[in-house]
């Protein structure tokens, strides 16, 4: 029979001696990073071996366990490791973070967009009215009115390009 070497550090045993120094459960853990007490105890098991770089990163701000350990043990590649060390692989809290900006931007975008559509309308609706007035005045310099058309037409398409934007 062959004897298993107690001093080789899986991510499991490192994982659960940390949780216990911090004094926390499995429960606890996981509520914390939006992970099921389940798989806490399946990754300190050893049955799942590689958890996702989002955990790592979780386990990383929770546990006081450097990324670059965990990922090492956990198998992933020296450029996954190093990204993650960079924040490129970014933490759950600085997810969420980015998500709610993005968000916030986008809401401003739409915003911006419906406002300019709103003016795009207006201008157009205002100057059809100077537009139908100069067609029909009698000694028009035909310069004016083919500016005048030019505008009218370029009008016409920024309102038809607005309309068929989503709302």
């Amino acid at each position: 029979m062959l004897k298993k070497e107690k001093n080789i550090e899986t991510l499991g045993t490192l994982i659960k001696e940390a949780r216990i120094k911090k004094g926390m459960s499995a429960r606890k853990l996981a509520s914390l990073i939006g992970y099921s007490h389940t798989e806490i105890n399946n990754i300190e098991k050893g049955l799942r071996v590689k958890p996702s770089i989002l955990v790592l990163k979780a386990l990383e701000q929770y546990l006081d366990i450097p990324f670059s350990k965990s990922a090492k043990l956990a198998g992933y590649s020296e450029d996954t490791i190093k990204y993650g060390e960079e924040d490129v692989i970014v933490s759950y809290e600085m997810y969420d973070k980015k998500i709610r900006e993005i968000k916030e931007e986008l809401k401003y975008a739409e915003f911006r967009i419906d406002q300019k559509r709103h003016i795009g309308m207006d201008a157009h609706e205002y100057f059809k009215e100077i537009h139908d007035y100069l067609k029909k005045q009698k000694n028009i310099d035909k310069k004016l009115l083919n500016k005048a058309d030019a505008i009218e037409k370029f009008l016409t398409e920024i309102e038809r390009e607005y309309e068929g934007m989503p709302k």
